[in-house]
């Protein structure tokens, strides 16, 4: 699996947007992410692997402990991810469940967990389902989030 870009927002210490174009790495099959401590390192892992099977990189931190306490309850928690796998390339969306302000009237509501899987570049949908996802990607690449 080469990973070509992941985008998240309101995902642990990113409150705002954040965008990560891997084809900068220009073809390099190893590289490094590193920073100061509590810089997010591990939360771009989390992103990754939270993309791809629905829970974060380590054992300590479940889904729902994913979303940025600081950002506003407008902003959606959510992480895209895209990643070639031999001459295939795929893109994921995924969304834990959280709380959101009401569409009608005061208050907030419960949004549900989901998911979506897309072949790319045609866009077509695979899959759609938080444990569905989970699974095509178990069958995918071979083996499951505690072997990430």
């Amino acid at each position: 699996m080469k990973p070509l870009a992941l985008s998240f927002a309101a995902f642990g210490p990113y409150i705002k947007k954040t965008e990560l174009d891997f084809a900068d790495l220009k073809g390099r099959s190893f590289f490094l992410i590193h920073g100061a401590t509590g810089a997010g390192k591990t939360t771009i892992l989390d992103a990754i692997c939270f993309a791809l099977y629905g829970d974060a990189s380590g054992e300590k931190r479940e889904a729902k402990m994913l979303r940025s306490s600081q950002a506003d309850l407008a902003v959606a928690t959510e992480v895209s991810f895209t990643f070639s796998l031999g001459q295939s390339k795929y893109r994921i969306w995924r969304s834990p469940e959280q709380l959101r302000p009401k569409k009608r009237g005061d208050g907030v509501t419960l949004q549900t967990a989901d998911a979506l899987l897309y072949k790319e570049p045609e866009g077509t949908l695979l899959v759609q389902g938080y444990a569905k996802v989970t699974e095509y990607v178990e069958q995918l690449l071979g083996f499951k989030s505690s072997q990430f």
